[in-house]
């Protein structure tokens, strides 16, 4: 990791309870500093990006009141989110709604597996990412953690 003492500040855009439990419970031994918000729907998320630092947001596709796709556009269309990774964290594995995802300007898919072992290395991996180097959606090939 290029910034091993900076604390991350990561977003985890999900509704269901039990999903964020295990993403807690997946990044519970990072090796460096990281902050976790956590926003149940797509208008608190929205909300949370205008008033605090974010890093890296892990975004739900499927939420109420704004879904991911609504909000990865939003975020991709302003100036000042636009340059901040996100993550699409999602059990879809439909490829439809991956490449729609891809080319609305996601950086990288997660999909969700069911063996919680594969689930923590794919987040872990995920949030290691030296975002300032790298450009996993740029490549196609490239864009799905599965």
């Amino acid at each position: 990791m290029s910034k091993a003492s900076a604390t991350k500040t990561l977003l985890l855009a999900e509704d269901d309870e039990d999903d964020y439990v295990l993403f807690c419970e997946a990044i519970k031994d990072f090796p460096a500093p990281l902050e976790l918000r956590w926003v149940k729907n797509g208008e608190e998320l929205m909300s949370a990006l205008k008033h605090d630092k974010t890093d890296i947001i892990f975004l739900d596709i499927n939420m109420p009141l704004k879904n991911g796709f609504e909000c990865l556009t939003e975020i991709r269309g302003d100036a000042e989110l636009r340059e901040t990774p996100v993550i699409i964290y999602s059990t879809s594995d439909d490829t439809k709604l991956i490449d729609w995802m891809y080319h609305a300007g996601a950086n990288l898919y997660l999909c969700k597996p069911t063996d919680f072992k594969k689930l923590k290395n794919r987040i872990l991996m995920a949030i290691d990412m030296d975002w300032e180097k790298q450009a996993p959606y740029s490549q196609p090939d490239h864009f799905v953690l599965w």
